[in-house]
């Protein structure tokens, strides 16, 4: 395929373009892009990531601080660098190394950033995060299939965590960005013991599933297995039974789920820290679509009123990490008020209007 052109100043993510854009690829696939300045920044550079290296350790040595840095490494793992290593860049990072991407979906993942309206995205973070703060209660209801959970988000330590926005110095982000989570510890770590606590009730799965697995290339063909024994959640739902952050039973909703929710339930069987609902995700970003492909950048994706995903395991602690979008539910205030999700996106109190000609005789 050509070189995907990018232009670095579509990206709004990094805020006004000043000093030097950096693009750091993955050796292998460096041909795959064309880099255009399209003004604003004084410098524009190319870095390959060699095999081996971290990130952290080749921004440190070799990209200025005042750089705006974006790493684009298909099959490539990325460690998120240190502070100390990061100092005062800004770094976006496609995530590309825990589930399989071609370049045909890079370069949709590229088109998308370029389109996202990040000043949007800083908007709507600030209204959910006012909206969830005043109230000690929500509720997650899909109401197509009847199931309804309470999550009271002031019992235990929850980290409330926002992947969206312009990037300041010092911030890093996930490419293209959009989404806001909560989990039962810090992100980037795994406590087998934290959860969600104040998670109860009945949860339906059906949407897209997300399977990544972490280094080891043996991982791949089992993956591969995983997600297409859970994709027929696509079309049909289950039923996750939860009781303080911890799923009970899963439950096939049609007779078309059964297979997902046998697998989805031998995997919290053989290994029970799977039971743990981690993380509940919010996506935001609603330029973009859906990847119909095991593709871990869809859990941005935010349809027109944001979507709810649920988050099961972290590699390397567990083998693969889990996530399940579900656009037809909708996370829910006290009084009521559909923060995001299905029941967002309906627009109410329309008026109706006939546009042909009222006597009917033409």
């Amino acid at each position: 395929m050509p070189p995907l052109e990018l232009t670095t100043s579509d990206f709004d993510q990094f805020g006004r373009p000043a000093g030097t854009f950096c693009l750091i690829t993955s050796e292998q696939y460096g041909e795959l892009f064309s880099l255009d300045s399209g003004g604003g920044y004084s410098r524009v550079l190319r870095l390959t990531l060699p095999s081996g290296t971290r990130l952290g350790e080749l921004i440190e040595r070799s990209v200025p601080e005042d750089a705006r840095v974006l790493a684009v490494c298909p099959g490539q793992f990325l460690d998120s660098p240190t502070p100390r290593e990061l100092g005062g860049r800004r770094l976006a990072v496609l995530p590309a190394g825990s589930t399989p991407l071609t370049g045909e979906q890079v370069g949709s993942l590229l088109r998308t950033a370029a389109r996202t309206d990040v000043t949007q995205h800083a908007r709507a973070a600030e209204e959910f995060f006012d909206r969830v703060g005043d109230s000690d209660r929500l509720t997650i209801v899909d109401d197509v299939s009847g199931t309804e959970a309470e999550f009271d988000h002031t019992v235990g330590d929850c980290v409330w965590n926002q992947q969206a926005g312009v990037l300041e110095e010092g911030d890093q982000q996930i490419f293209p960005s959009g989404k806001l989570s909560v989990t039962a510890a810090e992100i980037t770590t795994f406590e087998p013991e934290a959860r969600l606590l104040g998670l109860h009730g009945d949860l339906t799965l059906r949407g897209w599933p997300i399977v990544h697995r972490h280094r080891d290339p043996a991982d791949g063909a089992d993956q591969q297995r995983l997600f297409e024994a859970l994709s027929p959640l696509v079309s049909s739902p289950v039923t996750l039974r939860v009781a303080a952050g911890s799923i009970e039973s899963v439950t096939p909703q049609t007779p078309g789920a059964t297979s997902a929710a046998v697998a989805l339930e031998k995997l919290l069987t053989d290994d029970p820290r799977y039971r743990v609902i981690w993380e509940l995700g919010f996506g935001i970003n609603t330029s973009t679509q859906i990847i119909p492909a095991n593709c871990g950048p869809n859990e941005v994706y935010g349809a027109t009123g944001g979507v709810v995903n649920l988050g099961l395991g972290i590699t390397p602690a567990t083998r693969f990490a889990l996530a399940f979008l579900c656009p037809r539910s909708s996370l829910v205030t006290s009084d009521g008020t559909a923060v995001l999700g299905a029941r967002k996106a309906v627009r109410r109190g329309r008026m109706q209007r006939v546009s042909s000609a009222s006597c009917g005789c033409h």
